[in-house]
């Protein structure tokens, strides 16, 4: 089966690789988004996906709008079967229409909850103990069409988004290998889902990373786990911005106020609306994450610190 595949991040890099491995699968092109400006210094950087497409010697299509004849035009060239579509973007009525087979999605969910750009940090940020991989037909709505293919994903309690992504390569893989070979065998399963469960995964936002102490601890620290890497979940301390890169909600220990900090026999609590959280690592803004012993070293007055 001849594949174009779509995909920006590296979470979309990890499938590239696995269908470039597989035997019934002949990679043909890539579309991934531009290069974009990264780091401090604001360097034109191409996508993961760009980067492992040109190792593989693959053409790679950067458009910026998907609804131009010209794209369609260069799609077509490749006699694609299939799109396979991996955190890339919704495709327009007369792309879906170009491959013989039209195009399946890897989406980070059990469709049809957490439809959106963000169902991983959603899931997390919830407090769900379980999620899935699903691979379904593209339609022109997001994340509606039929299911063809899921795997479920355990949550635990110390898993970040970065981590749950990694946990989600090899059942996707499975997954999509699923979906592949029902459409080659004439077996497609097509299960439309039950839209009256749906629910949305919208983008993060950068200020949902501040934190409220007010919050359980347990709330708390479910958002510092979805927001990490970003935007991160942060707070001042003492006037300084730091940031909570990982964090946990111990039984026993001091009793503090929303916000207050205690420093006792070398780990660091937090009081919070409901229970504590105690603080694991810790970045302050403009530095690398450290353990809390390292941080704690280079506070001089610990009296009276909050976060306020």
């Amino acid at each position: 089966m001849k594949v174009v595949f779509m995909g920006t991040p590296e979470f979309a890099a990890c499938f590239l690789k696995h269908l470039k491995e597989c035997d019934f699968a002949d990679v043909v092109a890539v579309v991934t988004q531009p290069d974009r400006p990264a780091g401090r210094g604001r360097v034109l950087t191409p996508p993961p996906v760009k980067q492992l497409a040109l190792e593989f010697g693959l053409p790679v299509l950067q458009p910026t709008d998907l609804k131009a004849p010209e794209f369609e035009d260069a799609l077509r060239a490749y006699g694609a079967d299939l799109f396979v579509v991996v955190a890339y973007s919704i495709l327009p009525k007369n792309i879906l229409a170009v491959a013989k087979f039209g195009a399946v999605n890897v989406h980070g969910s059990l469709l049809p909850k957490y439809r959106g750009a963000a169902p991983v940090q959603r899931a997390i940020a919830d407090g769900l103990k379980e999620t899935g991989v699903t691979v379904f037909r593209l339609d022109e709505k997001m994340d509606h069409g039929p299911v063809l293919a899921q795997r479920t994903v355990a949550i635990d309690h110390q898993d970040t988004t970065a981590s749950l992504l990694e946990k989600m390569v090899a059942p996707g893989c499975e997954a999509l290998d699923d979906a592949i070979h029902q459409l080659l065998e004439g077996r497609e399963k097509d299960l439309t889902q039950d839209h009256a469960q749906a629910s949305g995964a919208p983008k993060l936002k950068k200020e949902e990373g501040l934190i409220d102490f007010n919050l359980p601890a347990a709330v708390i620290h479910n958002r510092i786990r979805a927001f990490n890497p970003w935007p991160g979940g942060y707070g001042k301390l003492g006037g300084r911005m730091v940031y909570l890169r990982k964090t946990d909600t111990p039984e026993v220990g001091p009793k503090l106020a929303p916000g207050a900090v205690e420093f006792k026999d070398n780990r660091f609590y937090v009081g919070t609306g409901e229970g504590l959280l105690e603080v694991l690592e810790i970045q302050a803004e403009g530095k690398k994450p450290m353990p809390v012993a390292d941080f704690m070293r280079g506070i001089q007055n610990r009296e009276g610190l909050c976060f306020c």
